[in-house]
């Protein structure tokens, strides 16, 4: 029996910036600029390999490092361009930007750029002390799903602290931007960026409406 794709994805819910899983542990997503450690000097080299060196001493948990590739999206650029060529009034300025948007055009469309994304999964699996209270189970797990979150924003910090120093400023992946991940992951035929974004929106905030 085939298994559809839902039953693949091992995500419960999504809540707070974070990934909800099915056994209950948690993780968040930070995406990470890249450097081009080929344009370094040797000094810089060895400077951000042991401050990475010293990140992983400093933590006692799993990291995960996601690293994604898919054809550069440049058509909101191109469309900019062709805006800026519609306003242009100066004859030269015109022609150049032309001959610009056709180099950029036909050079994509031959070289078949890829763009490469960088991301850092957090993860949170403890277990909380076990609460023994009057009132609802919903309650009691409400709880439980904040005390994990204390912990997950704690590594949180601290990796991104980390990274900060390296000269990196990582970006916490929000709710709706969690989900454009996972539906981009899971779709690989899509062009990276073209997710229904405003779709993404309505559906988080669904959730939330219903919490």
């Amino acid at each position: 029996m085939v298994n559809v794709t839902a039953n693949l994805i091992k995500v419960k819910d999504i809540k707070n910036d974070a990934l909800i899983m099915e056994d209950g542990s948690l993780r968040a997503i930070l995406a990470v600029p890249g450097i081009n450690f080929s344009l370094l000097s040797e000094e810089e080299r060895n400077a951000i390999v042991g401050l990475f060196k010293e990140l992983l001493d400093g933590i006692d948990f799993n990291l995960q490092i996601l690293v994604v590739s898919r054809f550069a999206h440049i058509e909101s650029y191109i469309n900019f361009l062709k805006e800026r060529l519609e306003e242009e009034t100066e004859p030269l300025v015109k022609l150049q930007l032309e001959e610009y948007i056709n180099f950029i055009e036909s050079y994509v469309e031959a070289h078949k750029i890829m763009k490469k994304l960088f991301y850092i999964v957090i993860p949170y699996e403890g277990q909380v002390i076990e609460i023994r209270k009057l009132g609802s189970k919903k309650k009691v797990k409400e709880e439980e799903f904040y005390q994990k979150l204390e912990q997950l924003e704690t590594r949180v910090i601290y990796i991104t602290e980390k990274l900060a120093t390296i000269g990196l400023q990582p970006i916490r992946l929000n709710n709706t931007e969690l989900l454009q991940l996972l539906y981009e992951m899971y779709n690989p035929n899509l062009r990276w960026g073209l997710a229904p974004i405003k779709l993404f929106e309505e559906i988080i905030s669904a959730f939330e409406d219903e919490d």
